[in-house]
Parts: structure tokens; sequence; C-alpha cells
């Protein structure tokens, strides 16, 4: 069929159905999600697939939308858990810092170099990420210098508050980010953008509650 006189060269192009385009986007997502090394495309389909649920997609507009949805509350779980990873990586120099300070007295008195306490500070804490056999001796040591039993915890939680500030930011961030994109479906989708949330504010609060399980 010949063009109409002023048309385009390409308004001749016979295009493929738009639909399976969009399914064949969504599938191509599905297969290769943006996700991080340590982090399992397993779990990744579990939530679309939770989502989906959900939300019941009837068309390829609907899928997307799913996907969306799950890419944007991923990123606030992915968030969650790091929370947890920085708490752990501070637990070294938390107790390598108890015993900097369990030590200053000695300091002091001995007249003991800084540089000399904080290696021993390193040789007091080694063997409590060596042997688990040597922790209660060690945390006996610790409660006897007057700390409390989650002094580990409350040092680390101190040493990594500039990079939890940060990872609180960046959940903030996230949670505008999808609430944005919900709140815009929602204008021409009521029920399923209220379906989506559902299933969002589900995710992040079962993923949530295992994070501070994690922490105990």
């Amino acid at each position: 069929m010949p063009a109409k006189r002023g048309a385009p060269p390409w308004a001749t192009i016979n295009l493929p159905n738009p639909r399976a385009i969009s399914l064949d986007i969504l599938k191509r997502l599905l297969d290769t999600p943006q996700l991080l090394p340590h982090e399992s495309s397993k779990e990744f389909l579990q939530l679309f697939a939770s989502f989906e649920d959900y939300g019941k997609p009837q068309n390829s507009r609907d899928y997307l939308a799913v996907h969306q949805a799950t890419t944007l509350t991923w990123d606030i779980l992915r968030c969650q858990d790091m929370k947890v990873g920085v708490l752990r990586s501070h637990q070294r120099p938390a107790l390598e810092s108890l015993f900097r300070k369990i030590q200053v007295r000695t300091v002091k008195r001995n007249g003991i170099g800084e540089a000399v306490a904080q290696s021993e500070a390193r040789e007091l804490a080694a063997p409590w990420f060596k042997d688990p056999a040597s922790r209660p001796a060690i945390m006996k040591a610790i409660e006897m210098a007057g700390y409390p039993p989650n002094a580990i915890e409350v040092e680390a939680f101190q040493l990594a508050l500039p990079a939890l500030a940060t990872i609180e930011r960046l959940i903030v961030s996230a949670q505008k980010r999808l609430n944005l994109f919900l709140d815009d479906l929602e204008r021409t989708s009521k029920a399923r953008a209220r379906a989506l949330r559902l299933a969002a504010e589900k995710a992040i609060a079962e993923n949530e509650a295992a994070v501070l399980a994690s922490r105990k």
C-alpha cells in the first residue's frame, strides 16, 4: 500500500503487535533483573510473583506495572538488608574500640603509646572472630570492665551511625519513588494500584521483621 502524500517514509512499515513487544520486554527484564552480585534472582522472581498475585494483571501494561512496583520495592528491601550488613561490618572495629577504652587507664598508667594500644586491642579482639569458644571469656572481661552484655552491638551502632543515616535517606527516597509510581497508576487503575500498594507494604514489613530477627 503506497504511503499517503506527505507521509513519512516509515508510514508503510508493518509494525509488530505492541502487546507482543511489551511482553517480550517484560520477559527480558525478568530474565536479567538488575541485581547486585550477592542478590538472588530467585528471590526477585518470588517477589514479582507475590505482586502478580495481588495485582492480577490482565494485559501487558498491567504486567509492566507489576514489574515496576516489584523493582521499586526491591530497592527498599535492598537498603533494609544493607543496614544489617553495615552493622555486622562494624563489629570488629566496635570490639577493638571497647578494648581501647578498657585499656585507657593502663595506657595512662604505664605510658603505653596509642599505636601500641591499638595493636593490643586488635590482638585481644581477634579470637572473637577466629574462635567462637573464646567469646564467653571476652564478654566476661568486657562486663567486668563495667559494660553491658550488648556493649559490642551498641558500640557498632554508634560507629555505624553515619552510614546508617545515609541508608535511611536512601530508604526514604526509594519509598517516595514507589509512592509516586503508585499514585500515578491510581489515576488510571485505582484497584490495581491499591493491590500493588498492599503487596509492597506486606513485602517491606516482612523483610523488616526478618532484618530485626537477624540482629538478635
